[in-house]
């Protein structure tokens, strides 16, 4: 891992809690009572964040300061920030009796270093002292310093430490996921304020569902880089449980493929792109290949592989067997590689159940087909996961009108 990997913005915290509340009272003065900060330290702050940001943030008239588009900009941002710092403190509460004035400690209010929680994120993926200080170009002293600091301010450990090594505690956990969330606002925030002056930038990282990998990404990605070749794009490929984390941790930005239906959520919301059916799949040289037509009470005698049972597809699929009075094809393979899927079909007589989607070169350059079995109503949505309460980067929703008009001319069949 590098550090640009821990996706830190290098802004003050105090700098920036300080712009977001003279953007909030339209005044210096008010500002600096609110915070029991000096006029001079806030007018410092919002000098600073404006060099840094190279952008005028506020316009000073002899009435007070009124907010440019700019300092819009960052203020909304920096408030979802604080909202998580904030909700970290609400969850904090129920780990530390009694309360600990949690309005008033610098964890939780952003009036504390950057740093310090670099290094408490540093040390959450390394699970090791010096390797988060190698990550972050200090000690590995500095980076044990840092973890006392937030511990004392909790009073509460962060890290305990076993033979293997030191490991996050429950609430060390929590706080480190609303830290990543808060820190994607800012990031999303000095986005927006490029994005104002015109210049489409940013990073935009997909996780990505089986379906999706074949086509439907890889052509957003190829169309959306054609127009705007300046954007940088990862993908994160894993189980739908692993990017959901990744998500609700601010690391992935959207996830692309079958939506859970069945697994309603407050922090998600999702947007179906369109209905995909499922199709019985095999080598293009399979014996059943030359039948004109197929039962699917055939599938008994087939040797299946199949979707693991937590996937939209492989529910679906057991769905359609229940309703057709059929059993679940015995002794089948459980897999949601498509690669594995591919190898397997290529060299034995198995068949697989998936999207014709999923094999599109395949099928066009003839090493895989579908068989001539019909299964009626076997859709499942394809579609965009997201959280509900956050609002894209520029560059994700770029992305997302990308994908939306990908979407709108795939075809139906494959050919």
């Amino acid at each position: 891992m590098k550090v640009e990997q821990l996706k830190i913005p290098k802004l003050s915290l105090r700098y920036l809690k300080a712009a977001t509340c003279v953007a909030e009272l339209r005044s210096v003065t008010k500002a600096g009572e609110k915070l029991n900060r000096s006029q001079t330290a806030i007018s410092k702050a919002i000098i600073e964040l404006e060099r840094q940001l190279d952008v005028p943030l506020f316009d000073r008239t002899t009435s007070g300061v009124s907010t440019t588009v700019y300092g819009e900009a960052l203020s909304y941002r920096v408030s979802m920030a604080m909202k998580e710092f904030e909700t970290a403190g609400k969850i904090y509460d129920h780990f530390k009796k009694p309360k600990n004035y949690v309005h008033k400690n610098p964890l939780f209010s952003m009036e504390i270093s950057y740093k310090r929680l670099a290094a408490l994120i540093a040390l959450y993926e390394t699970c090791d002292y010096a390797s988060a200080g190698h990550l972050l170009g200090i000690t590995s002293a500095a980076v044990y310093n840092s973890l006392r600091e937030l511990e004392n301010l909790l009073n509460l450990p962060l890290f305990g430490k076993d033979p293997s090594g030191v490991h996050p505690t429950t609430y060390c956990k929590i706080l480190v996921r609303h830290t990543k969330l808060a820190f994607s606002q800012i990031r999303h925030a000095i986005d927006d304020i490029a994005s104002l002056n015109g210049i489409t930038c940013g990073h935009v990282t997909i996780g990505t569902l089986p379906y999706s990998r074949t086509v439907l990404t890889p052509r957003a990605i190829n169309e959306l880089l054609s127009d705007q070749p300046q954007l940088d794009i990862s993908t994160v490929e894993g189980p739908y449980n692993s990017l959901v984390a990744g998500l609700r941790n601010g690391e992935i930005d959207l996830i692309i493929g079958a939506i859970r239906l069945n697994e309603p959520s407050a922090h998600l919301k999702t947007e179906a792109l369109f209905d995909d059916k499922l199709a019985i799949l095999a080598r293009s040289d399979h014996p059943l290949t030359k039948a004109k037509k197929l039962d699917h009470r055939s599938l008994g005698a087939l040797q299946c592989i199949l979707p693991p049972k937590d996937t939209p597809t492989r529910q679906v699929f057991d769905q359609f067997c229940a309703q057709h009075d059929l059993n679940i094809p015995p002794h089948s393979i459980e897999t949601s590689s498509a690669s594995l899927v591919r190898g397997l079909l290529l060299e034995s007589d198995r068949v697989a159940l998936l999207s014709e989607h999923q094999i599109y070169y395949d099928k066009k350059f003839g090493a895989l087909t579908a068989l001539p079995i019909d299964m009626p109503g076997t859709y499942r949505p394809i579609g965009i996961t997201m959280l509900s309460h956050i609002q894209p980067s520029p560059a994700a929703q770029l992305f997302l009108d990308s994908i939306r008009q990908v979407a709108k001319k795939l075809p139906l069949s494959v050919n």
